[in-house]
Order: structure tokens, then C-alpha cells, then sequence
């Protein structure tokens, strides 16, 4: 056979199978390499997006310019000293105890309160009185920072939060105890020093942080309330706590809270972001986080990490653009997205559909305290209820504030026996302040609070 006539036989299958895998293979891998270029130019063009917005991308850009040039005496040296003294492991009991207190004091006379329970919280208050004094020095210092744990991790954060639980429940018994004690002066004072040290949450404002704070605050708005119906502070202690509360959650805390949690998923999982991009807009050096995110080894577990986190940092883009608008807009699109969506709804975007949820309640819940603490103030100067909520304004309070549910203004009726500051909840109708659940109803049909009179001395 001539080499002609060998050259144009066809070669052998085997040979031919063996040349198509190696050509499938060749192709395959080019399209990996060029899918995975693509997924990471994208993620590395969210990051440019987000420093090109001036938006934070690191931990230290979350803290604003005023509290970083604080000096001075600091009240982060006091709560860092109480909360690593306090221990953390009673929190269940303190809470249950709370419950007692919340419950004998509504439904007994001061001198029927059972008197061993409060022999046993005297005793505790009395041996960490100077650690509640401190927080109560703290009150009127600025706070340059405070190191929350989250950048260590969930573990170290939740250790962090457990502390600062038991604090807020220790200070709330002292009010009760104040309150059965008939010193309104000192049961507002005390609330104060609560709601002062949730300033410890702005620093690092993540998803965990943030709901913890909230929850807190709606914690310390029952104490209020108790405190208007069982005592009577001071004007000028009603006047301070008025203003105090009404600066706790300040009208960016849901937008700066989904800061956080983009600046703590980026920092987790910083080794995905493309060398140039990190270099150029991150933090060279950074603390080791327990939690840090490892890549895998197949370079298919990578591109797909690397596609989430693109999904992530677009959605996240999305819901911080959402909740910049007016209440209730932010709550409708967030709810109404989740709801609509034809796939199941991913972690970040459900989580956010119930923390905003549970924000608007707090808004109301907050709002309204707000404003009963300047009804009443104008209760006990003009020794009669407002006709309307444009009585106090602008004297008791510089404006009505807006129900975050249908973004107008609180409501507000009185009777004989009393007075309701109430939000139109989440059915959005005013269903005549029915803010304590009836047996047949399953939720509360408005969100506000109720202050009976002829109940404090």
C-alpha cells in the first residue's frame, strides 16, 4: 500500500473516540475556565458597585466619622467591665423571674407581692449594685465603640449577647423594683441606662445584632409601660426618657443593619473575591474568623460559591434600595417579593422578609410608647387627656409619629377608664385600638399600648 493510500484511511474508532474525549474535554475545560472568569468578573464588579456607591466594605467603615474622634471618658470602658461581670448563665431564671414580677405587679397591690421573690432580687441588685452604677454612670458619656464578637464569629457574639441579656434583665428588675417601691423617678432612670447601652449594637449592626437589639427595645417599651400605669416620674425624667427612646432605633437601622451583614458575608468570605479587586478596595490585613469561609477543593465547588456570593451581593444591593423608601413601602416589596417568588425563596431574602417584619412591629411598638409617655406628660400638667394628638403637639412632642405600617400618623383614642396609642398593624385597618388578643383571635388586631388610669398613687 503506498503512503498516499495510508494517509487516506480513516483511522481506527478506538483512535477516533480517544481524540473526540480529548476535543470534548478541551472544550469542556475552555468553557469552564471562561464561565468561571465570567462569574468572577461579576462578583468583582459587585464589589467595585458597592465602593464606587461609597457604601461600607469593611467593618471599620461602618462607624461614623463623630464617634470615631470621641475623647474623652468613655462609656465603652464601663460596659465592657459590667458585661464581663456579669455572669451570663442565669438568663433563663432572670427571665423567668422578670415574667413573675410583670404579672404580680398588674395583678396584685404592692403589699401582697410576694415577698420572698423580692427578698432574693433585693439581695442579687444589692450585691451588683456597682456594676448597675456604672451603667448608670455610662448614661451620659459618649461611646467611641464597642466590640460586639462578630467578627470572631457567632459563637464569640452569642457568648457577648447572652451578657448583655442578663445586664438588661438585671436593670429591668431594678425598675419593677423601683416601680413596687413607688420611685418613678428611679424606675425611668433605670430604663434609661437600658436603653443607653443598646448603643453597643450600632458598631457592628449584622442580622443577628440588630434583631437582637430590637427585641430588646420592645422588651424595655413593657417596662415603660408598666411604669406609666404604676408610677409617676417626674416630668423632666419623662422628658428625658422621651427623648432617649425616641433616638434608641434611629429611621436608617434597617438599611444599616443590611450594611452590616454585606460587610460580615464579605469579610467571611473575602478569599472569594478576586486578588486585585480585594487588594485594591478591602483591608489587606484582617483577624482570623473562626468562621471563615473555606473554598473547596474542585474548582466546581468554587465557581458556584463565587455565583452565590454574586446573588447575594445583588440581592443585598436590591433590599438596601428597598428599604430606603417611606414605611410601609419597604415592608409591602421585601413581603410581596418572597411571597411572589415562582422559586423557593433563598436564606437571605426570607430572613429579611421576617426581620423587617418584626422591625415594623418594633417601630410601632416604640412609636407609640413614645408618644403615650408625652400624653401622659400632658396628662399630669393639665390634669385632663388631650381631646386629640394635635394637643400636644408641639409642646409634649415635636410631631405625631408615622405608623410603619401605613406610613400616616399613629391613632389615638381615650374613655373613662383610660387611653390606647395604637398602630393599624398588619391588617392596615383601625379596628378601635384592639391591642390585647381576645381568646378567639389568633393575633393582636392592632399593635400599640393601653394605659388604664387610677392604677398609680
Amino acid at each position: 500500500m503506498s503512503k498516499t493510500e495510508r494517509e487516506k484511511q480513516p483511522l481506527p474508532k478506538w483512535r477516533r473516540i480517544l481524540l473526540g474525549l480529548v476535543l470534548m474535554a478541551m472544550v469542556s475545560l475552555a468553557a469552564f475556565m471562561l464561565v468561571g472568569y465570567f462569574i468572577e468578573r461579576q462578583l468583582g464588579k459587585e464589589i467595585v458597585k458597592i465602593s464606587r456607591a461609597g457604601e461600607p466594605v469593611t467593618f471599620v467603615d461602618l462607624l461614623p466619622a463623630p464617634i470615631l474622634g470621641a475623647i474623652g471618658n468613655d462609656a465603652a470602658v464601663y460596659y465592657v467591665e459590667v458585661l464581663s461581670s456579669i455572669p451570663p448563665g442565669d438568663v433563663e431564671n432572670l427571665r423567668l423571674i422578670r415574667i413573675l414580677y410583670h404579672k404580680n405587679i398588674v395583678s396584685l397591690p404592692p403589699n401582697q407581692f410576694p415577698g420572698d421573690t423580692r427578698e432574693k432580687v433585693a439581695q442579687n441588685l444589692a450585691g451588683l449594685k456597682p456594676m448597675l452604677e456604672k451603667l448608670d454612670k455610662s448614661t451620659d458619656l459618649p461611646l467611641s465603640s464597642f466590640y460586639i464578637g462578630i467578627e470572631q464569629g457567632m459563637e464569640i457574639c452569642q457568648a457577648r449577647l447572652r451578657s448583655v441579656r442578663a445586664a438588661v434583665l438585671l436593670l429591668s428588675l431594678r425598675t419593677l423594683e423601683s416601680i413596687l417601691s413607688s420611685d418613678g423617678d428611679a424606675a425611668a432612670n433605670s430604663i434609661i441606662s437600658s436603653l443607653k447601652m443598646m448603643r453597643i449594637f450600632d458598631f457592628s449592626p449584622t442580622m443577628t445584632v440588630y434583631t437582637a437589639k430590637i427585641l430588646f427595645v420592645a422588651q424595655l417599651c413593657q417596662d415603660i409601660h408598666i411604669m406609666l400605669v404604676y408610677s409617676r416620674p417626674s416630668d423632666n425624667s419623662l422628658l428625658k426618657l422621651q427623648k432617649v427612646l425616641s433616638e434608641t432605633i434611629g429611621p436608617d437601622a434597617m438599611e444599616r443593619m443590611f450594611y452590616a451583614e454585606r460587610v460580615y458575608q464579605i469579610e467571611l468570605g473575602r478569599n472569594l473575591i478576586p486578588g486585585k479587586i480585594s487588594s485594591r478596595l478591602l483591608q489587606e490585613k484582617v483577624p482570623d474568623l473562626p468562621e471563615r469561609l473555606s473554598l473547596p477543593r474542585s474548582r466546581w465547588g468554587r465557581l458556584r460559591l463565587r455565583q452565590l456570593a454574586t446573588r447575594f451581593l445583588r440581592d443585598m444591593a436590591w433590599l438596601i434600595t428597598s428599604v430606603r423608601r417611606p414605611w410601609p413601602e419597604p415592608l409591602d416589596t421585601i413581603t410581596a417579593n418572597v411571597t411572589a417568588s415562582e422559586e423557593k425563596a433563598n436564606n437571605l431574602l426570607t430572613n429579611s422578609a421576617t426581620s423587617i417584619s418584626i422591625t415594623a412591629e418594633t417601630y410601632a411598638f416604640v412609636r407609640c410608647t413614645t408618644l403615650a409617655i408625652a400624653i401622659e406628660r400632658y396628662r399630669r400638667i393639665q390634669s385632663q387627656l388631650p381631646d386629640s394628638l394635635d394637643n400636644i403637639v408641639p409642646t409634649y412632642i415635636d410631631s405625631v409619629p408615622l405608623d410603619p405600617f401605613t406610613g400616616k400618623k399613629l391613632l389615638y383614642n381615650s374613655d373613662k377608664e383610660g387611653y390606647t396609642v395604637y398602630s393599624a398593624g398588619i391588617n392596615r385597618k383601625d379596628d378601635g385600638g384592639s391591642v390585647i388578643r381576645k381568646p378567639n383571635q389568633p393575633v393582636r388586631l392592632d399593635h400599640g399600648i393601653r394605659i388604664q388610669l387610677g392604677q398609680s398613687q
